[in-house]
């Protein structure tokens, strides 16, 4: 089946890519890559019949496999993203307070008493 290679194929790109790891320059086209790979795949998983009647048990142990560590890959390089995203949130936050330090003044703790 020329899908199913095509499948199997895809999927050794994208856990292929995903090894590489996330670069720190140019990942938004890293990202893209990574985008267009997956929805490639879907397109093919549409189009093949069911799959445990077409692999042998090699083959499924295999894909399993595979998906796994796509999986296990992306959540990390997800985590990584998310953590540099809080890193500039917190960059920029800490720049604010510098620039203009009297802005957010909190009243907390504080009383304003009025003599008498």
């Amino acid at each position: 089946m020329k899908e199913l290679d095509e499948f199997i194929n895809r999927t050794k790109k994208l856990a292929f890519l995903l090894e590489e790891g996330l670069p720190s320059e140019g990942r938004e086209e890293y990202i893209q890559a990574i985008q267009d790979l997956m929805d490639a795949r879907e397109q093919l998983l549409k189009t093949l019949p069911n799959l445990s009647k077409v692999l042998d048990n090699n083959e499924k142990q295999e894909l399993i496999n595979l998906e796994r560590k796509i999986s296990g890959l992306m959540l990390e390089q997800r985590n990584t993203i998310k953590k540099d995203l809080q890193v500039l949130q917190l960059k920029k936050k800490k720049s604010n307070n510098y620039a203009n330090p009297y802005e957010n003044l909190s009243a907390d703790g504080m009383f304003f008493d009025k003599r008498n």
